[in-house]
């Protein structure tokens, strides 16, 4: 677990204990605070999704696969293959 969620669900405990502490005494204030800790606890999973998502479509793109020509030209800039060969495939890559 990263930073950022570890910051959020101590977020979420610290409002689940607000919403405790002032739900009020009796049945009827048992039941509303149960209910806005069902309320907490469904848009903390929301706020998960959506932050796990943006975090898995960030990782995404940054991870993007280097293209065939661009590892060519690196091969030839390090002299790993000759001119020759380089034009060769490079050809056959460009079609």
């Amino acid at each position: 677990m990263n930073n950022k969620d570890s910051t959020l669900w101590i977020l979420i405990a610290l409002l689940v204990a607000v919403i405790l502490l002032f739900s009020g005494g009796g049945i009827m204030g048992f039941g509303m605070g149960f209910v806005a800790i069902i309320m907490l606890l469904f848009w903390g999973a929301v706020i998960w999704l959506v932050i796990s998502l943006v975090n898995a479509s960030t990782k995404k793109s940054e991870e993007t696969p280097e293209s065939a020509l661009t590892i060519l030209k690196k091969r030839y800039a390090k002299g790993e293959i000759t001119r020759e060969q380089y034009l060769e495939m490079k050809k056959e890559l460009t079609g």
